[in-house]
This record gives structure tokens, sequence and C-alpha cells, in this order.
């Protein structure tokens, strides 16, 4: 069974992709959250609280692929 993010104490989600695909879903650009090697417009936050994490945001290693 998966819980949803907010519903397990998540403050927000954080992704790489496609900009006009993911706006509609309220994701947008914060300049103050960086995801280094990753051009901004590219990385996109949907935060679940008023409060504006601020930073360098590291990925789990799961979600790093093999090369």
């Amino acid at each position: 069974m998966t819980l949803p993010l907010k519903d397990m104490g998540g403050q927000g989600c954080a992704l790489v992709g496609d900009p006009n695909y993911y706006k509609r879903f309220g994701f947008r650009n914060y300049p103050e959250l960086v995801y280094e090697g990753i051009p901004q417009e590219f990385f996109l936050v949907l935060p679940f609280t008023e409060k504006i994490p601020k930073g360098t945001v590291v990925f789990h290693e799961g979600f790093k692929a093999n090369r």
C-alpha cells in the first residue's frame, strides 16, 4: 500500500521534467531551491506548505541511473 507523499509528512515534491507539462499540476520554479547540474527551468517544486525551503536538493540514490 502506498500513501500520498503529503499524508506521509512530506513538505513538498521536487522533480526534474518538462515545465510545460508539470506546471499545470501546480509545480513551478523556485530560485532559492536548486538541483545542481540541471537547468533551473527543468527543476520544479510543488510545496505542500506556505514555507518554501531554500538550498540544494539531493535525490535518493535510487533515482540515479546506472551508466
